[in-house]
């Protein structure tokens, strides 16, 4: 008859144990927990500026550095403060992931985790504002990274002044390669 015998399977599967044995270490978790945490932050940035179109009302996004989470408030009044009425989201980054300093920001010098050069401030958080007509009130860069922080883990999400687009780059140890 044919088939296999009991034996011979036993010999495939720990082979294919051996073999999966010596893939799994090399996976780099880390490095996929950080492209979470720019999907995250991108999306909301988007959304935000999205939202300020559709609503007609300005959009203000604050991130909490210490909490490593994101504030969505609705600012019906337009005034960049969050008062009673207007609605407030809380979107955290992924587990593992936080905001931090690169060591070489965008522009090659050393950054700070947000940067931009008319942030407002919401709650005490350091916040950039997506206007009506959906550009933003500032140039920005928010940089993630997973929680071992290693050079090659740190993402960067930048977002246009004038037009509000973000885009997202990668830090490869030495230069920033755009991401898609």
């Amino acid at each position: 008859r044919r088939g296999f015998t009991l034996l011979e399977l036993v010999v495939v599967l720990i082979m294919i144990t051996i073999i999966a044995g010596m893939a799994v270490p090399r996976l780099n978790y880390e490095k996929y927990r950080a492209d979470a945490a720019m999907r995250t932050v991108r999306t909301v940035l988007q959304g935000a500026e999205r939202n300020a179109i559709m609503r007609q009302t300005n959009v203000v996004v604050g991130f909490d550095l210490t909490n490593s989470r994101m504030q969505i408030v609705e600012d019906a009044n337009n005034n960049c403060i969050y008062d009673s009425g207007e609605r407030l989201t809380i979107r955290p980054l992924e587990d593992g992931a936080k905001f931090a300093n690169a060591p070489v920001g965008y522009g090659g010098s050393p950054s700070a985790a947000v940067v931009g050069s008319n942030l407002c401030s919401i709650q005490g958080l350091p916040a950039i504002q997506f206007l009506r007509d959906g550009a933003a009130s500032t140039d920005l860069e928010v940089y993630v990274t997973s929680s071992r922080a290693t050079s090659t883990d740190f993402r960067v999400i930048r977002v246009a002044m004038a037009t509000g687009r973000a885009d997202a780059y990668r830090f490869t140890g030495s230069t920033w390669t755009r991401m898609n």
